[in-house]
């Protein structure tokens, strides 16, 4: 625990654990109230993980690059390994995760991946930066996975909150089959209310909702009986999953560039949905912002 990286601004706190680089509290600190779910195994242990190199599930869990096979859990490893601490002040922590050999017996590519926390007055701001080291072209993901608590304060319902998006969503959420996406056929609105979602405890019965070709860059969690709010704002997110276990007391809002394999996979990660392409000693950015209110 003596690992766990603390910075803060005069409203919120937030903790890093840098097994995973993985946030573990975001605290508003005037109110008291934790944002972030504190990884109850009883429900999920984990609160707010990186996935990458993939997002999501491969077929069989694996792929092929080429003649050759290799294999991938879900979400790739990133979120299991030990990043180093490149540097940390008050308000900021800057982590830092290279390929090593075991890396290169599942995923065949080197790279260097950081990831940067700034907290500045009510917002965080986390960044991943992913640097193709290699001598060939890269194809990967990258995505988050925060979880937030819901309820946030004693005596209130899962019931109580909903998920707003800031633009219309025509386009409605796909689904997963045995952990697969399905985009054949329409996407599905039912569960909207105009921009809202409401959050029932029946919402995810049939897993994750999944989401494409955004037109909002903010998702609200917010209640209908006070101001309270969590807003993510998302720079270029390609996709976005809403996800919690059934009757689980949080739901996590996840920013994706990259999805699972599709139904209809054939394991030729070349034609893998979403994946990013890379040159050699090119970068790829991303980043996403939490607001407390």
């Amino acid at each position: 625990m003596s690992d766990l990286i603390e910075i803060s601004s005069e409203f919120i706190q937030a903790v890093i654990d840098p097994n995973g680089a993985e946030l573990t509290s975001l605290l508003d600190t005037e109110s008291g109230i934790e944002y972030l779910w504190q990884q109850d195994p009883s429900w999920w242990k984990r609160s707010a993980p990186i996935l990458f190199p993939i997002v999501g599930k491969l077929l069989e869990d694996r792929y092929r690059v080429g003649n050759k096979f290799y294999n991938m859990t879900q979400h790739g490893f990133a979120r299991d390994m030990k990043f180093q601490l490149v540097r940390a002040e008050s308000d900021s922590a800057h982590f830092k995760l290279e390929y090593t050999d075991e890396t290169l017996k599942v995923f065949p590519y080197k790279f260097v991946l950081e990831v940067k926390f700034k907290v500045y007055g009510p917002k965080l701001i986390v960044d991943y930066e992913v640097r193709n080291v290699d001598r060939r072209e890269m194809l990967f993901s990258i995505g988050s996975h925060p979880a937030f608590n819901v309820p946030l304060e004693k005596g209130e319902k899962f019931e109580d909150y909903f998920i707003e998006f800031d633009e219309d969503e025509l386009g409605g959420a796909y689904y997963l089959e045995k952990g697969l996406v399905n985009f054949h056929g329409a996407p599905d609105r039912k569960m909207f209310e105009g921009r809202k979602i409401a959050m029932t405890k029946s919402l995810f019965r049939n897993d994750a909702l999944i989401f494409k070709d955004l037109n909002s860059t903010k998702v609200s969690l917010k209640n209908i009986n006070n101001s309270r709010s969590l807003t993510m704002e998302i720079e270029n997110a390609t996709y976005l999953g809403l996800w919690a276990p059934e009757g689980a007391p949080f739901v996590c809002i996840e920013p994706w560039v990259g999805v699972a394999d599709g139904v209809d996979s054939k394991n030729d990660f070349l034609e893998k949905e979403g994946l990013i392409s890379l040159e050699s000693g090119k970068c790829f950015q991303t980043s996403y912002t939490l607001f407390l209110n």
